[in-house]
């Protein structure tokens, strides 16, 4: 980027004038896109309506079952943790 040299104050106001207004566009711009991306759309119809609830349905069930997975795979490690603090205490 080639820096422009300025010649007078009117010329630098002007000039931060112009990327203030450069910088509210960008900020518009990642809003809205941000905004299309992670706001749910309202359904249309009925058939949509139904669609998202099995798909969260879905999603609540997987998310449970992973945790009872974790839970299950992992207890056994913590429990072992639990046994080796306690021999180590009566030592």
């Amino acid at each position: 980027m080639v820096m422009k040299s300025f010649s007078s104050l009117k010329e630098i106001e002007t000039r931060k004038e112009q990327l203030r207004q450069n910088i509210q566009r960008g900020n518009k711009n990642i809003t809205h896109l941000a905004t299309d991306i992670f706001v749910p759309k309202k359904p249309d119809n009925r058939k949509e309506m139904i669609s998202r609830a099995v798909n969260i349905g879905f999603i609540v069930f997987d998310g449970i079952m992973l945790a009872k997975k974790l839970d299950s795979k992992y207890a056994i490690i913590l429990k072992s943790i639990e046994l080796i603090r306690k021999l180590k205490k009566k030592k």
